[in-house]
């Protein structure tokens, strides 16, 4: 199945317009109107409304919708990890609104927060996924029913697109970062501090809420890269952000998508997850 994602001005107006133009896209919710289909959108979850398992000339495709105003805080923040980390990923843009600096400044953030997390010496392979693996950590759907080696399976065939994705930052990076065979990194003091202090703002206020009695509040980070385990920190502040979207875009997607394509969808992937184990 393809996945689309619009980002709009005005969820309103356009769950308004496209309630006229494709009604058959949403399930019985669409009879409480545009308002609702708004709200509940923003109300809870990651921010995003998805209609799913459209057909269009037998291509099977979901799309969700988000605000600019919510992308934007995802991208720059972390907000939720749930649009940020699809586009940690290769993604076909099919209209670029200004937003480029936005989505580099999000690939940034996530090699930031990977480093942090891999050893001195590491593979090509383990650096993109580590950074495609980001917005999976806590979220509940790997135990229940995602494939487990869906982070390789996106990584191994891409090899290339991550590569290209990629280089621009690592160029900015060449002082902290060689690449050759292997990865290597500059796992002084100074360098975890460095990564620290660029982790999106979401990310850097949990580090700061669950240390602010263990640390003093002006040295947090300083206090947190001198720690062996500082991996494990940056891991479940990023597993405390998607657990609580990924199960909240989940529940809503039971009214949003319906009950009879909630259950085909999970069905499929759970039969996707039993094949790949025996395969």
């Amino acid at each position: 199945m393809v996945d689309l994602i619009f980002v709009v001005s005005n969820t309103h107006d356009f769950h308004r317009d496209n309630l006229t133009i494709n009604p058959d896209h949403y399930s019985s919710i669409r009879h409480l109107g545009a308002s609702v289909l708004s709200s509940v959108q923003t109300s809870f979850g990651a921010n995003v409304y998805f209609n799913t398992h459209i057909t269009v000339d037998n291509l099977m495709f979901k799309y969700g919708i988000i605000d600019v105003k919510d992308f934007r805080q995802d991208l720059q923040s972390w907000y939720t990890l749930y649009i940020a980390g699809r586009l940690h990923k290769p993604v076909l843009m099919l209209r670029d609104e200004g937003f480029s600096d936005l989505v580099m400044h999000n690939l940034r953030s996530a090699v930031h927060a990977a480093l942090l997390q891999l050893p001195e010496k590491f593979s090509e392979i383990d650096l993109y996924t580590a950074i495609a693996g980001l917005s999976y950590r806590g979220d509940f759907r790997m135990i229940i029913g995602e494939d487990k080696n869906k982070v390789s399976n996106i990584v191994q065939p891409q090899i290339e697109k991550f590569r290209t994705l990629y280089t621009p930052v690592f160029k900015s990076m060449s002082n902290r970062l060689s690449i050759n065979s292997f990865v290597e990194q500059d796992k002084s003091l100074e360098n975890k501090l460095y990564h620290l202090q660029r982790l999106p703002q979401n990310l850097k206020n949990i580090l700061f809420r669950s240390y602010k009695n263990k640390f003093n509040n002006d040295r947090i980070l300083e206090d947190l890269a001198k720690q062996d385990d500082v991996s494990k920190i940056v891991r479940n502040g990023i597993c405390r952000i998607v657990f609580y979207s990924s199960l909240m875009q989940s529940i809503k997607g039971i009214p949003t998508a319906g009950l009879l394509k909630s259950v085909i969808y999970s069905y499929s992937k759970l039969n996707k997850m039993v094949k790949s184990m025996f395969l």
